[in-house]
């Protein structure tokens, strides 16, 4: 077993069937750390929770739609009944979408908002009294992505959602201080999972492979934990992200023309 720095804390993962929730759960078991896993895939979710509990920790999955208010109130009475509280909560569900503003419907667009931004607050605003109850030390980490700091062609509707929960994060960042509730924002660049495969497309649109290289879901796990541990307030993960952001800041007018060019080709029959 790996080291042990989150040894008996209790960890709460959204989307944590596949991908990046998952690797997460097991960098954090693999530290000691007692786990709830939510999803909505419950045969995958099931998987997870064994794979957890390999590494010596109890993990309970909780089958959860973070869309639904009922589901996420069950998902905290759950949690309460079976750890007490909650030491840190990672809010990772999410939901893709590509296409121009002009071709993707606004049902789409309503259903990644209520997924990426609405679905987070939903989660947090529910757990807050469990996390109050570590506190000061508790934490939240919300994941976000690079195109939440920077549009990028095609990708608007996906970016406006995370560009919103990172908003979000500021003000909640504030408004915890105060309790000792620590408010965490970590933004992903290219990463390979099955994120891309269940994204909503615009009608007509679809994505090629992405001429970039991929940062591992593990990777970006092992990041996020690192940041956790030591408190970091926003971490960009990927050199290609951490360089965008950048110029993005110092160069604006430069990266629009760049980003022109670095926007994935795009087909449409």
């Amino acid at each position: 077993m790996a080291t042990q720095d989150f040894r008996g804390k209790v960890v709460l993962i959204t989307g944590a069937s596949s991908g990046i929730g998952r690797a997460v759960a097991r960098v954090y078991a693999a530290q000691g750390a007692h786990l709830v896993l939510a999803a909505r895939r419950e045969p995958a979710l099931r998987d997870a929770a064994r794979e957890a509990e390999a590494l010596g920790v109890r993990a309970l999955p909780v089958c959860c739609d973070i869309t639904r208010e009922e589901d996420v109130a069950r998902l905290v009475r759950e949690t309460e009944a079976a750890f007490g509280g909650l030491d840190i909560l990672v809010n990772n569900a999410g939901l893709g979408l590509y296409g121009p503003v002009e071709g993707f419907s606004e049902a789409q667009l309503r259903q990644v908002f209520e997924v990426n931004f609405f679905g987070l607050v939903r989660v947090t605003r529910a757990a807050l009294p469990l996390l109050r109850r570590r506190a000061p030390g508790s934490r939240v980490i919300n994941v976000s992505s690079v195109l939440g700091h920077r549009g990028l062609p095609l990708l608007g509707g996906y970016g406006a959602s995370k560009a919103a929960v990172n908003l979000l994060t500021e003000s909640l960042r504030a408004e915890l201080a105060t309790e000792g509730i620590r408010v965490l924002l970590v933004s992903p660049g290219l990463t390979e999972t099955e994120f891309r495969d269940a994204r909503l497309n615009a009608e007509g649109w679809a994505q090629d492979s992405i001429p970039l290289d991929a940062m591992s879901a593990e990777a970006v796990a092992r990041a996020l934990v690192r940041a956790s541990r030591r408190g970091n307030r926003e971490t960009v993960l990927t050199l290609p992200g951490r360089v965008m952001v950048l110029a993005n800041r110092l160069v604006p007018g430069l990266f629009d023309r760049v980003a022109r060019r670095i926007a994935n080709p795009a087909r449409r029959p």
